[in-house]
């Protein structure tokens, strides 16, 4: 079987290798656990559908359209309720399953699909964990055929063989329990996260045109006009030129090497090799700016570096607020499409770069918006960090338990 590294992040195709089983559990197949559904739907022309998919790497199920059924092309539909386990027979390799909430009760779905719900003594909610396992990604995989990675068709059949280890019907409930509210806390801070986001993209939109002016030092609105200029009057601009391959090492000898997106990270420099043949230079605090595709991507320098023809290095002069040039490129970050050359591989050059035109304030009014966006993006790179955080805890924590290292304790109102 191919490494899963020639495969999209989505596929686990490895070998499945099932644990040991923790005493109490049972080694069964889920065939033993679930039932396949089939609520035949009879497409009336002038009834209206509401059809679903299901999103890939455990995404969840979201209505794909709604239809009257004169347009409903595949007239074999089946209807799904609340609560049902979800299987995209095409897509399951790349972690397409899910339970239908509630919302989308009594929508349909095609033979494209397996619908399952829970055998007496197994808890379907469970499985909404279990397929986040490692071990229940191969066994899909192993039970799809095809060709192509993209065209493979999930047998439901030949995963029904698979065995598992299935804990006590008390126990499954606990799981869910707690990982439950792993998830909740996950969902508050993505929406908390999404919306500090969209906060700062509309601050930025405002403070960075000038269309909202902050408040000096004693307290008086800033007026005045702006200054329209060139980025090559506020600002050095050295191009980056890749040193000779021969030159590059993972020894420490010479500078550490920035060819480009592939080595920036989370917004800051993160080179992965070094580079005895020093071409251009950057230093710490210097802005990176990505000139092949994808253009326009910003960063801010960590190292002492050589940079490749991939990046730029922009530093302020003297009266420019380097923090102030920073935000005005993530604000124009996304407007350099209009800029780029090339259908195939986009890049912009030295003159499209220095001939940038740019209003800027005084040097105080910089300095101030500088210090508002920048608060902004500590709220959101600390909630960033709570969010990889909380990820990796229920990543941990669901190991353990949905192999039984780690035993939790159940309660009557549990287990009832």
């Amino acid at each position: 079987m191919a490494r899963d590294s020639l495969y999209p992040v989505s596929v686990k195709a490895g070998k499945p290798i099932l644990g040991m089983l923790p005493t109490g559990w049972q080694k069964l197949s889920l065939e033993k656990c679930l039932n396949i559904e089939a609520r035949k739907a009879y497409i009336q022309d002038n009834q209206e559908y509401d059809l679903v998919t299901v999103k890939r790497s455990r995404g969840g199920v979201i209505r794909r359209e709604h239809l009257k059924g004169k347009d409903i092309s595949v007239k074999s539909q089946f209807y799904i309720k609340e609560g049902d386990f979800l299987i995209s027979k095409r897509q399951i390799v790349h972690g397409a399953c899910g339970l239908v909430p509630k919302e989308l009760s009594g929508s349909i779905v095609s033979n494209e699909y397996c619908v399952l719900t829970g055998k007496s003594g197994f808890y379907l909610p469970y499985m909404e964990f279990l397929s986040e396992s490692l071990y229940f990604q191969q066994t899909c995989f192993h039970s799809s055929i095809g060709v192509h990675i993209e065209k493979m068709i999930f047998k439901l059949d030949s995963w029904f063989k698979w065995p598992f280890n299935i804990p006590p019907l008390s126990e499954q409930k606990r799981i869910v329990k707690i990982l439950s509210t792993w998830d909740k806390a996950i969902s508050v801070t993505e929406k908390l996260l999404a919306n500090s986001q969209q906060q700062k993209k509309a601050l930025m939109q405002q403070l960075v045109t000038g269309k909202k002016r902050l408040l000096d030092e004693n307290g008086v609105r800033f007026s005045g006009e702006w200054c329209t200029c060139t980025l090559s009057e506020v600002a050095h601009i050295i191009m980056g030129s890749s040193p000779k391959s021969e030159a590059y090492n993972d020894n420490g000898l010479g500078l550490p090497l920035i060819q480009g997106n592939a080595d920036i990270k989370c917004r800051v420099s993160c080179p992965r090799v070094y580079t005895s043949d020093i071409t251009k230079e950057c230093t710490p605090g210097d802005i990176l700016l990505s000139v092949r595709a994808p253009v326009g991507t910003v960063a801010l320098s960590q190292h002492k570096a050589c940079i490749g023809r991939g990046i730029s290095a922009i530093k302020s002069k003297r009266k420019m607020s380097q923090s102030f040039l920073y935000q005005w490129f993530l604000w124009f970050e996304p407007k350099w499409c209009y800029l780029s050359q090339g259908s195939t591989f986009e890049s912009i050059n030295s003159d499209d770069i220095k001939t940038l035109k740019l209003s800027v304030p005084n040097f105080e009014e910089q300095q101030k918006i500088a210090a508002v966006l920048s608060a902004a993006d500590v709220e959101i790179s600390t909630l960033e960090k709570k969010l990889a955080c909380l990820k990796d805890e229920k990543k941990a924590l669901m190991q353990q338990l949905l192999t039984g290292k780690r035993r939790v304790k159940v309660d009557e109102a549990v287990a009832a």
